[in-house]
């Protein structure tokens, strides 16, 4: 997104014809979105994505071959995503591979502002946050660059200052970000995109869309299906999370297995 924030960059993803053009005549409405690829499956979403980098990517769910759930995973370039489908059933899978937002079909013109109004602002708060730690300021406290020494969790009148180091993973459900230490889930305001920045200095890796581990907490590592692996944290529930095939490849090169 350009500096002023001005216009959204976008990709579409749909295969049936009425629904491009609908969508299509909805956006051409709107000033602060460019449209700048329109795909007909998941095959060319995906391409179009890692080459044109778009701000936004709205991803119909139910699509041949790749679906619009599946592609995600798949993408070099990790665009927010807003997904649209005309059947409500997958609105929790949706929110589970961390879209912002979930239209559900037919939906008006004001309901689409809305969830691309939402995808603004978070972006603005992610400009924000690099804006924040490249202020010299920052260094004369001691918090170097990419360095965070305190999460910040608030519960009513209540606030919480998490160690990372005590953090076993952060996973993004229903557009929260929910941090593990353990025993209890702690709500974050920060997005998933924010806190990856925040924490590459703390030994924390992004394996999905979902989930942000910290490696110091990994107790086993096991093959998965479709180049995926799956990883298994040294907390009491032994949780289990499953990484992309691009968070594999990334877990693999940084521990060299």
């Amino acid at each position: 997104m350009s500096e002023s924030v001005s216009k959204l960059r976008l990709v579409f993803a749909d295969d049936e014809l009425p629904a491009r053009e609908k969508l299509t005549h909805q956006l051409s409405l709107m000033d602060n979105i460019d449209v700048v690829g329109i795909a007909t499956n998941g095959k060319e979403a995906i391409s179009l994505i890692n080459e044109l980098k778009p701000d936004v990517a709205l991803l119909d769910i139910q699509m041949p071959e790749i679906n619009g759930l599946e592609l995600v995973d798949i993408l070099n370039h990790q665009p927010l995503i807003i997904y649209t489908t005309a059947y409500d059933q997958f609105a929790v899978q949706a929110f589970e591979h961390a879209s912002i937002d979930y239209l559900l079909k037919p939906f008006p013109i004001a309901r689409l502002k809305k969830a691309l109004a939402k995808a603004q602002e978070q972006i603005l708060q992610q400009m924000a946050v690099v804006r924040a730690n490249d202020e010299p300021s920052k260094i004369q406290y001691g918090l170097g660059e990419n360095k965070l020494n305190k999460l910040i969790s608030k519960s009513g009148e209540r606030i919480f200052l998490l160690s990372p180091s005590d953090i076993k993973f952060i996973k993004s459900e229903q557009g929260n970000s929910l941090a593990h230490d353990g025993v209890t889930l702690h709500h974050l305001s920060d997005t998933l995109d924010q806190l990856e920045h925040n924490l590459s200095a703390q030994n924390f890796v992004r394996i999905h869309r979902s989930y942000l581990v910290n490696i110091d907490h990994i107790k086993e590592i096991q093959r998965w299906f479709n180049g995926k692996l799956m990883v298994i944290m040294n907390d009491g529930e032994k949780s289990e999370l499953s990484t992309s095939r691009a968070g594999a490849d990334k877990l693999k090169q940084l521990l060299k297995i």
